[in-house]
């Protein structure tokens, strides 16, 4: 059978929720808005009350009790509301209870006659003051937690406080310091710079009378080396073969100077020292005229009076080690970039690229770098 379907009694509408009483005397639905019960009100209702519970007009034909039991008829106390209201015989007078000091008060309990709006102020009351109970218990605990928390982040907020000052005036201290470093490196470096310019015009200053006392020298390079040599003589044979007239004052010293690299080959420099600068130009114009004219036949060790095979023999000025390794550096890169000429005339080095441009002089590697 398909299910018995529930009409209000008061409002004939159809009932669809669970929130109804049923009359246990005439069995009638009502819903709770029509007898005007909220929904915390049925909720906190038990079976047995739900069960026993009359509708307004079933209690509207129940016979009333009789009136004998009054303030102005009986001397009989009865206690209606336990806490609220009591009745005395003597005098015929209401008394009632004192209230209770601080906040203790009884709990009221129901009676079978009281109303429903007496029940429901009641249990409205008991809730407002028990919400308001846990809702005081629940701030006070979550306010009490949190204050707990912000505490414990107030104290680690002044340790971090502590640490960024600290911080802080280290920052500042190192602020300071590198300020001064900075100041001194400064300095520093300008001292630095006036040194290196200073160590430069030195190394120049040194170059030059380096230079300068070589400039009476020949240096001849190519001859074999004999244990009984004698300097002078070769020097003699060299300008007897190259046609200069040679005096024995004209000659001050001669000498073989170390190698540079000692696993070299090659024999021992010889440095010739002359009586003036003159005499120098005239051996080294005469070497180059006579390897112009004996292009097949150039100054060997042959021309020297060395027999066996015959190995070139060189003669140039006799340079500073600064110059000599400026030269050599000067003869590669002019080969590299196809200069065609090299050569050193009082102690300076020039190069030419072709016959009809013009020389440039070699100073320095810089200049070197530059071409």
């Amino acid at each position: 059978m398909p299910p018995k379907v529930k009409n209000c009694a008061g409002c004939s509408k159809k009932i669809t929720g669970r929130e109804f009483l049923s009359c246990c005397l005439c069995n009638d639905y009502y819903d709770i808005e029509c007898i005007n019960y909220s929904s915390k009100l049925f909720s906190v209702m038990d079976k047995e009350r739900k069960d026993n519970w009359k509708c307004p007009s079933c209690k509207s034909k129940q016979k009333k009790f009789d009136n004998s039991n009054t303030p102005v008829q009986g001397g009989r106390m009865e206690q209606i509301v336990e806490g609220i209201t009591s009745v005395s015989e003597e005098g015929n007078i209401t008394h009632r209870k004192q209230l209770m000091s601080g906040r203790q008060s009884a709990s009221p309990s129901f009676s079978g006659d009281m109303g429903d709006d007496a029940i429901v102020k009641i249990i409205r009351r008991e809730i407002q003051q028990s919400v308001a109970e846990a809702v005081e218990s629940a701030v006070k605990m979550y306010f009490s937690k949190e204050f707990e928390e912000i505490k414990s982040e107030l104290s680690s907020l002044r340790e971090i406080q502590k640490s960024v000052e600290f911080l802080s005036s280290e920052c500042d201290r190192v602020n300071s310091n590198m300020k001064d470093l900075q100041g001194k490196l400064a300095s520093a470096i300008k001292e630095n710079l006036s040194l290196s310019n200073q160590i430069m015009d030195i190394s120049d200053r040194l170059n030059l009378m380096e230079q300068h006392s070589r400039e009476m020298n020949i240096e001849i390079n190519g001859v074999p080396e004999n244990k009984s040599e004698n300097l002078l003589s070769l020097t003699r044979q060299l300008c007897s073969s190259i046609a200069v007239p040679l005096q024995d004052v004209d000659v001050i010293s001669g000498v073989r100077v170390r190698k540079i690299m000692d696993t070299n080959d090659r024999p021992r420099s010889i440095i010739i020292k002359l009586q003036s600068t003159l005499k120098r130009d005239q051996i080294l114009a005469a070497v180059s005229k006579f390897n112009k004219k004996n292009t097949n036949d150039k100054l060997n060790s042959s021309h020297l009076g060395y027999g066996g095979n015959k190995s070139p023999v060189y003669v140039s000025e006799h340079l500073s080690p600064q110059n000599k390794k400026l030269h050599a550096s000067a003869r590669k890169v002019a080969r590299k970039l196809g200069y065609k000429y090299i050569w050193v005339r009082n102690g300076r080095i020039f190069v030419r690229k072709e016959d009809h441009t013009p020389a440039k002089q070699i100073k320095s590697f810089d200049t070197l770098n530059s071409l």
